[in-house]
């Protein structure tokens, strides 16, 4: 009898064991479940959030795509409107926004490039009009990107780089990114990028929390950009001429025929010939046409001449002819200098107190052109509508033309795509340039 009680005791006991044992695995199994469900629920929720945000790179290029062979041809702001009228969406389970920094608050929109001035444009009397700069230090940015041959003696030369604990070697090129001058010898991030640690361009509640964490801000629910807020190294023009008023691709005058000038441009033959013959020698800039007289360029050229050999009779352009001129061509040669590849700035866009920062515009003058922009609903359409400034002359608009232009091929999508459920975002960063089409996407970072 007391064995067959220790008997069922035992097989209690190893039931109740079995028992634990089992509830043990199924729990072990259960939570197991419950964390693949939860990494398969997230794991959803960012291809949503992913896939919202890449909806809304490509609603801005379809956008850019559309306004860019269909402009409007009465404003040069209804881009931005019509960029900024698109960049919400709302998806099945996802939703996108499109935003950036202006003036210190955020905006809907992509960022003009050509806003901004381009840093591979500017020498060190730019550089020393941002905020907090010192002398050794535009030097050394200049010297970054030209070269130390360019050096006055002041700045860093390859030896400082190569010298360091883990070497590396100035480009000596045009920098690709600012991020990238956080390399050069003497340049403070914080300066660069003030509040917007990660070069977002937006404000992140780590960027408005004060001390409680890094980066330091002050809380005030505005992003301090730094030197960031005037300068852009991305809005590079691009070899192709990109598009003009007309949506159709520019043509080239070095290498266009007299005839397809004629039709462009609506002049007559003699005055196709001359500009074909001008345009194609060395050294000529669209910016001869505005500073002088047709005719006076064709005297000039000894290759503006008539079948028979004479001098043509040519007549000079009329304002309607040097618009079109300005606004449907370029000369490829001027594209293939060594920095004017890098983008001017638009003179519809670009704020006051960023032109301030740009030396080789006259401060009087930038502060006139900006008073009349201001003033006119749709800003400048054609670089020859500066002309109806009072006192404005056909000398200024040449002079400025190196610098400005009134159209924007390079903008700068931040795009965040949430999943409803889980409140998960993506964030995408596309550079787009509209110089070529299909839109380029010339950067692409995802985060």
């Amino acid at each position: 009898m007391m064995r067959l009680r220790r008997r069922h005791a035992f097989a209690t006991v190893l039931v109740l064991w079995a028992v634990a044992l089992m509830a043990l695995i199924l729990t072990a199994l259960q939570s197991s479940a419950f964390r693949q469900a939860a990494d398969g629920r997230e794991a959803l929720a960012r291809v949503r959030a992913h896939w919202a945000a890449r909806a809304g790179v490509e609603t801005q290029i379809a956008r850019l795509t559309f306004n860019t062979i269909t402009p409007d041809q009465t404003s040069a702001l209804s881009i931005t409107a019509d960029l900024a009228a698109a960049s919400r969406g709302d998806l099945p389970g996802s939703t996108f926004v499109v935003r950036h920094v202006d003036n210190g608050k955020q905006v809907d929109g992509p960022l003009d490039a050509h806003s901004r001035l381009n840093v591979n444009r500017l020498d060190v009397e730019d550089l020393m009009l941002l905020d907090s700069m010192d002398e050794a230090t535009a030097q050394s940015i200049e010297n970054w990107i030209r070269g130390s041959s360019s050096a006055g003696g002041l700045g860093a030369d390859v030896g400082v780089y190569t010298g360091l604990r883990y070497p590396y070697e100035p480009r000596e090129a045009p920098v690709r990114s600012l991020k990238e001058l956080s390399l050069v010898q003497g340049v403070d991030p914080r300066l660069l990028f003030g509040e917007d640690a990660n070069g977002n361009g937006l404000l992140d509640p780590a960027e408005d929390d004060a001390d409680a964490s890094p980066p330091a801000d002050n809380a005030d629910g505005q992003l301090d950009p730094g030197w960031s807020r005037f300068l852009t190294a991305v809005s590079e023009l691009g070899l192709s001429g990109g598009y003009g008023l007309s949506g159709s691709r520019r043509l080239d005058l070095s290498v266009a025929t007299a005839s397809d000038i004629a039709a462009r441009l609506s002049v007559d033959a003699t005055q196709a010939e001359a500009i074909r013959a001008y345009a194609s020698a060395d050294g000529s800039t669209l910016a001869d046409f505005v500073r002088s007289n047709l005719a006076d360029l064709a005297a000039s050229n000894q290759q503006t001449t008539l079948l028979t050999g004479q001098q043509a009779n040519v007549r000079n352009l009329s304002e309607d002819q040097l618009k079109t001129l300005l606004d449907e061509t370029y000369i490829a040669s001027e594209l293939r200098g060594e920095w004017l590849r890098t983008g001017r700035v638009n003179i519809n866009t670009v704020s006051r107190e960023t032109l301030e920062r740009f030396a080789k515009i006259d401060p009087t003058v930038a502060d006139t052109i900006i008073t009349d922009r201001d003033g006119r609903s749709g800003g400048y359409v054609s670089l020859t509508d500066m002309l109806q400034i009072p006192g404005f002359t056909n000398i200024q608009l040449a002079d400025l033309m190196a610098h400005v232009d009134v159209r924007s091929n390079v903008y700068v999508v931040t795009s965040r795509g949430r999943d409803k459920a889980t409140g998960l975002e993506v964030e995408m960063i596309a550079t787009l340039d509209r110089s070529v089409l299909p839109v380029v996407i010339r950067d692409l970072i995802v985060r």
